[in-house]
């Protein structure tokens, strides 16, 4: 049986934001063709190891290994015994520092708060490069594990292949998407900035350490093979089941999903103080729900929006809903909260960015860019219920022909289930204009 090792520093929890759907989705797809996948998350939260024992929920895939730094697994339970022990560390020191206090000896002082972390590392940004501390980690699971597969989740990873005990695993790179663009995107309008977190000569630095890149949209391939020539580049978008029509629920809610980045948190913003307050001039009962760690983002909290926060399951939510919206004014690559609502079903009113990397759903999708176009284009939806079943039977057409999972993920599969062919050496990686 082959194997495969997931490297990621961000959450692969399916349920938290689409960046940790995709890697989930794409291991859970891996696993059910005879790999065996393991996932290692090299930054686990913070909130989930001072649960001291933390279950891992049901939404994650069984057939997948988790694997925490410093965590002893028990099943689907994580022990994290540095956080078990540290009270009782520091209550049989207070005792000392009292005992010893007592006989006029004065210990200095340290700080006993701070949670330990299984791979600690200086304060850097998102995009930063594995630490010191985190390369160590990795190798000591790469020679536990012994992968023949290497996956590293974002470009910034990249310079785990480095490492010598990775020999001759084969070395690959899930994109998720053209990040100089998303980090130049990102400053473009913030006064006072230093300039990017990542620029393209950064991310074509750790992509030509990759033999394989794996971009999730046909767009983001093109701009992959320019950074890294010499690697194989495969396009694997989020694949998505579509599910059963459900019938029209005849009422006035609105569904937006998203999770707390700032690109979402614009676009929220920018919807609840221009269009908003368009639709229920023209439809006061028009509701809006809004799931997902975006409530973290958005201060707004106009009448008619409720913010439900994470939710274990979307599905009632959709079932409930007239249409989805997702107004993004800044977008890259697949948008993943975009495809999932076309997955379930629903008439979607969208930016037309947020199309950029699904194309096979402009005819699908009703764009709109300004306001009164965006106002205009939900309250036909929400006034007309044949549009939104002829809408909801086009994004479901969409999704059948094009984001299957054995369409999306079945390629990158044969090609790792092949005996690993030699990595490009770095000495030619580094000479490839």
């Amino acid at each position: 049986m082959r194997s495969i090792l997931f490297i990621t520093r961000h959450t692969p929890l399916p349920w938290e934001d689409g960046a940790g759907a995709y890697l989930h989705d794409l291991a859970r797809y891996l696993a059910g063709q005879g790999f065996r996948v393991d996932v290692l998350w090299l930054a686990p939260h913070e909130h989930l190891q001072w649960q001291k024992v933390w279950r891992l929920p049901r939404a994650w895939a069984s057939s997948l290994r988790l694997q925490l730094p410093g965590a002893i697994r028990l099943g689907r339970r994580f022990v994290f015994p540095a956080v078990v022990w540290q009270p009782f560390q520091a209550r049989t020191k207070g005792h000392i520092r009292r005992a010893l206090s007592a006989i006029g000896f004065n210990l200095p002082r340290r700080d006993a708060g701070a949670l330990p972390r299984s791979a600690p590392s200086e304060k850097r940004g998102w995009m930063a490069p594995p630490s010191a501390a985190e390369l160590n980690v990795v190798q000591k699971f790469v020679a536990q594990l012994r992968p023949d597969v290497v996956i590293a989740s974002y470009a910034w990873m990249c310079p785990v292949f480095d490492l010598p005990a990775l020999g001759g695993v084969l070395r690959a790179c899930l994109t998720h998407d053209v990040m100089w663009k998303r980090a130049a995107l990102s400053v473009t309008e913030n006064a006072g900035t230093t300039g990017p977190e990542i620029t393209r000569l950064d991310e074509e630095a750790w992509l030509r350490r990759a033999s394989l890149i794996i971009a999730i949209s046909e767009s983001d391939a093109g701009e992959m093979r320019l950074l890294a020539p010499a690697a194989r580049v495969m396009v694997a978008p989020k694949a998505l089941d579509p599910c059963r029509p459900f019938p029209d629920s005849r009422n006035e809610r609105i569904l937006f999903v998203g999770s707390a980045n700032a690109f979402n948190a614009e676009g929220l913003e920018w919807f609840l103080r221009e269009v908003w307050p368009r639709i229920r001039r023209e439809a006061p009962g028009a509701t809006l729900d809004v799931c997902g760690t975006i409530d973290r983002a958005v201060a707004l909290r106009p009448e008619g929006v409720v913010f439900h926060g994470t939710v274990s399951r979307l599905d009632s939510y959709y079932e409930q809903a007239a249409l989805a919206i997702v107004p993004l004014l800044r977008a890259t690559g697949l948008n993943i909260k975009l495809v999932e609502a076309a997955a379930f079903g629903r008439a979607i009113v969208a930016t037309p960015n947020t199309l950029i990397g699904a194309p096979f759903l402009r005819d699908a999708v009703v764009a709109a860019e300004s306001a009164d176009d965006f106002a205009s284009a939900v309250q036909r939806f929400l006034i007309d219920p044949a549009a939104r079943t002829a809408a909801a039977a086009r994004t479901l057409a969409a999704v059948q022909a094009r984001l299957a999972p054995a369409t999306c993920y079945g390629p990158l599969a044969s090609l790792l289930s092949e005996p690993n062919e030699p990595n490009v050496p770095a000495v030619r990686r580094a000479g490839v204009a």
